[in-house]
């Protein structure tokens, strides 16, 4: 195995592989006739049908467990895409798949291998599929995992096609306002570049002065989708602040990327936004800004924990927990970092780069 986990697609047949895990794709009774599953029967024997039908039924969605029987593997993970109407879609798939990865990091896993899932039976489209499940895969990736290989075992050229345009991708696009760019300094001092150097990896920058969300949105099809990154980070909130939008509106806007960059098979990591330095003298443009960016942060917080989505950070690292406000030295006005600053931002997304640089190819 190598130091990262690998996403990586390949032609095969899945009962052959020495993993720790396979998965199966399941219906949520259990029973193993066809498919997949069937052929899982055959090869691995009827014990491995035996342990999981005493276990259902159990919700769609859901993920349970066996051992392999005569099968190289350890394991068998059943993940319940369907139920007896053996019909699935994009949600059922998207959940069978983030169980199956929750069982193997129980089990502390090393190694699984995916089918197409919801493709046989269950008629989900080929893209369909892929989307979904690399985007879960690399999600789960992003917020830490023991698990050093994840591959998607397809039947042909077409599933290959379908998969290996989403696991190869191997860029980070970094969506954002000035903060992102780089001013008043420019994109080499931004922490996007330092981490970027520091990690090896492919990191754009998209970073726009003066933008808010709503205009992050406008161009998040130019700027994301049609670069066909692996991971965007969402990095905004402070103009919108400034300029007085509503909770509701910085709301809509995240939510609308969110979904734009799952429904492209991209993993979104949401960006806590930087502090504003509150000086000697406070306008009240400032103080409101600061109040309503609070607002902002801490409803992002949540929406990433309640989406189980990445988080990247960048209001702690600059921010003085004794004194209650913004580190001075971090900041060369109100609201734009310092070179100091910058370099603080960048020390502070290396950790959470390291997670993302494994879900790369």
């Amino acid at each position: 195995m190598g130091v990262f986990a690998l996403l990586k697609s390949i032609i095969g047949d899945i009962t052959n592989l020495s993993f720790d895990a396979i998965i199966n794709a399941a219906n949520n009774e259990l029973w193993m006739r066809s498919g997949v599953a069937g052929v899982i029967k055959r090869k691995g024997g009827a014990s491995i049908e035996d342990e999981a039908l005493a276990m259902a039924p159990i919700p769609v969605g859901e993920a349970v467990v066996t051992g392999a029987g005569q099968l190289p593997a350890r394991y068998v993970i059943h993940a319940a895409v369907m139920g007896q109407d053996l019909v699935t879609d994009v949600g059922k798939v998207r959940s069978a798949v983030r169980n199956a990865l929750f069982r193997a990091e129980e089990l502390n896993l090393k190694s699984v291998a995916f089918p197409a899932l919801g493709t046989g039976v269950g008629g989900l489209e080929l893209d369909q599929a892929a989307r979904v499940m690399v985007y879960e895969a690399r999600r789960h990736v992003a917020r830490g995992s023991g698990l050093e290989q994840i591959v998607f075992s397809l039947c042909d050229e077409r599933g290959l096609d379908a998969f290996s345009n989403l696991t190869g991708r191997d860029i980070i696009v970094c969506l954002g306002d000035s903060i992102t760019y780089g001013f008043p300094f420019g994109p080499d001092a931004s922490w996007v570049n330092l981490g970027a150097k520091a990690l090896g990896i492919k990191l754009i920058n998209k970073g726009a002065n003066g933008d808010t969300t709503r205009s992050m949105r406008t161009r998040f099809s130019r700027d994301v989708t049609s670069l066909k990154p692996a991971y965007v980070i969402i990095m905004g909130g402070a103009n919108d602040a400034f300029m007085g939008y509503t909770l509701e509106k910085y709301q809509d806007n995240i939510t609308e990327m969110v979904t734009a960059a799952v429904n492209n098979g991209i993993c979104p990591v949401i960006g806590l936004p930087a502090p504003i330095r509150i000086g000697e003298y406070v306008t009240d443009e400032v103080g409101i800004a600061s109040c309503e960016l609070d607002g902002f942060r801490n409803w992002a917080e949540e929406f990433a924990a309640d989406e189980e989505l990445p988080v990247l950070d960048f209001y702690t690292p600059l921010f003085d927990s004794v004194t209650g406000s913004a580190v001075p030295a971090y900041f060369c006005d109100e609201a734009h970092p310092s070179l100091e600053g910058y370099k603080a931002l960048g020390r502070a997304s290396e950790r959470l780069l390291l997670y993302l640089k494994k879900g790369l190819q």
